[in-house]
């Protein structure tokens, strides 16, 4: 029910850009640029593999999900330079869904201990669940909301000559700690790593830009320093990262260690590649070959998870062959050239967030990262030139 209500909004917003002006003017605008085209190819190659899918051919429900890129990038493409204006007003509500999921969550964990009184309702996937909600995914939704609030609090307003007032700065400031620590509790070590890369980054580059680089090495020192204590004195969290070593998946053993699990995954998948590099699987044939793959090596935990690859890159090569992962490789520096080239930080920060967790994860094998890293790329894509660069 919950992936039906987020389709219907997005069919609806696709409506509302295809019928609020002339058709004529949509052509203009889809002329005027073309990135939107390499998503929509990715989509109807994805269809067309049927016709050579290793399990004889896909159902509809296997690529309903992938109409996202075949209908929002033109959507984003066609929509009136308006929606610029409203970007960061997208971003604040955004913000604040996140916050109140996360309040929720806490809320109804805390309600669960009083029950239970076992401290591991307040981590990872205990946590998330509260609110329905894959702990990643969630983290996810946390880092963009950071990167969001430092780039408004603290790089936006400046690009403009202007300065947040005092209690702003200290809305903003705990709002990022608040995220923060949710993060920690939500216990992915992988978007631990990045989300303390991400501030790292940002904080060195803006005291570069703005003549504090001295001060922003101390800051930044002091946030892996609070990182480390916040592991230290996380039990759940702590014995996590303990469980984690740089080795090759053995067993039961092993599964709470995800470098492990990947690089068994990502092993399995390369070697199915391998027998059909050019085409791919297809769609259905892919994730069944997967499934297959995982049961003949008694990776139980991966067939009763329904285990994806767990990297992108490889999942877009296994099901779409050679060109899938050319268009999944292409859509991504093309937009990270556009940022870099315009100066445009917002689509910066979403596409690196974009490259980094497809590493990791499927991104596009899961409606609730799908939707959205496609609707805030084309968005800041199309949009992000010319916007407020005001939080309120």
């Amino acid at each position: 029910m919950k992936n039906q209500w987020n389709s219907i909004a997005t069919i609806l917003f696709v409506a509302a850009c295809f019928l609020q002006q002339p058709l004529d003017v949509s052509v203009q605008r889809l002329r005027r640029s073309r990135f939107w085209i390499i998503p929509v190819i990715y989509f109807v190659w994805l269809a067309f593999s049927h016709f050579w899918d290793s399990s004889g051919g896909y159902r509809l429900r296997d690529i309903e999900r992938y109409l996202i890129l075949f209908f929002v990038p033109p959507a984003m493409a066609i929509a009136p330079d308006d929606l610029k204006v409203f970007i960061n007003k997208a971003c604040v509500a955004f913000i604040a869904v996140t916050v109140a999921v996360c309040m929720v969550s806490l809320i109804r964990s805390y309600q669960s201990y009083q029950v239970s009184h076992d401290y591991r309702v307040f981590y990872y996937q205990y946590l998330s669940e509260q609110t329905g909600l894959n702990a990643i995914f969630l983290s996810n939704y946390c880092l963009a909301s950071i990167s969001w609030l430092l780039y408004y609090g603290f790089l936006g307003q400046r690009a403009e000559g202007r300065r947040q007032s005092a209690w702003r700065y200290v809305f903003i400031c705990v709002t990022i700690i608040f995220l923060l620590w949710m993060i920690f509790l939500l216990s992915s070590k992988l978007l631990i790593f990045l989300t303390l890369l991400v501030m790292i980054v940002f904080i060195l580059l803006l005291g570069y830009v703005r003549g504090f680089f001295v001060r922003s090495i101390i800051l930044t020192s002091l946030i892996v320093i609070a990182g480390i204590l916040a592991v230290s004195n996380m039990s759940y969290l702590k014995w996590r990262i303990n469980t984690t070593e740089l080795k090759m998946y053995q067993g039961e053993a092993d599964n709470q260690n995800g470098i492990a699990i990947r690089l068994y995954m990502w092993k399995a998948v390369s070697g199915l590649i391998m027998e059909r590099p050019v085409l791919g699987h297809g769609i259905r044939g892919g994730r069944l070959e997967t499934l297959a793959k995982y049961k003949d090596d008694g990776f139980e935990m991966g067939v009763e998870g329904d285990y994806h690859a767990h990297n992108q890159y490889l999942e877009s090569w296994l099901m779409a062959g050679i060109p899938g992962l050319v268009l999944l490789l292409s859509m991504m520096f093309t937009a990270l050239w556009r940022a870099i080239r315009t100066k445009n930080f917002l689509l910066l920060l979403i596409t690196f967030h974009f490259i980094s967790q497809s590493v990791f994860e499927s991104t596009f094998e899961v409606q609730h990262e799908l939707v959205f890293y496609i609707f805030f790329i084309f968005l800041f894509y199309y949009h992000g030139s010319r916007y407020r660069n005001t939080l309120f």
